[in-house]
This record gives structure tokens, C-alpha cells and sequence, in this order.
């Protein structure tokens, strides 16, 4: 299946995140965007967060293998 077409925005920094206290709605990512007055607000339902979680992981485990141990 072919990949559909992405918005490329160039993110400098993580704002804040704000994570509801019900597991059920979800959490705002909030990110500084390069050149640009505005910041960009994801906001994320339940779901997209424990997948954003678990592929933040994955890239971490991933990432690991290839540091050289010290």
C-alpha cells in the first residue's frame, strides 16, 4: 500500500505536553515551529498516545543496539 503524502513541518522544540487525568482522552503536544510565529498543538486521543508511546520505545531499543558500549 502506497504511503499517503505527509506535511512536512520543521519542529525546534517541544513546548509542553499536557496529558488528560482520564486515560480515555488523550493528551496536547505542543511544539515550537522553526521561523514561524505560531506553535503547532497536536492533539492526541488515547489510542495515538500509546502508539506514539510504544514507537518512541521501539526507536529507543533500536537507537541502543548501535550506541558502542562504554
Amino acid at each position: 500500500m502506497p504511503r499517503k503524502p505527509a506535511l512536512l513541518l520543521h519542529v525546534t522544540d517541544v513546548k509542553c505536553i499536557t496529558i488528560s487525568d482520564d486515560p480515555l482522552e488523550g493528551a496536547i503536544l505542543r511544539f515550537h515551529m522553526h521561523d514561524d510565529p505560531n506553535d503547532l498543538e497536536l492533539h492526541l486521543p488515547a489510542l495515538a498516545v500509546a502508539r506514539l508511546q510504544a514507537l518512541l520505545l521501539e526507536a529507543d531499543a533500536e537507537q541502543a543496539r548501535f550506541k558502542a558500549p562504554q
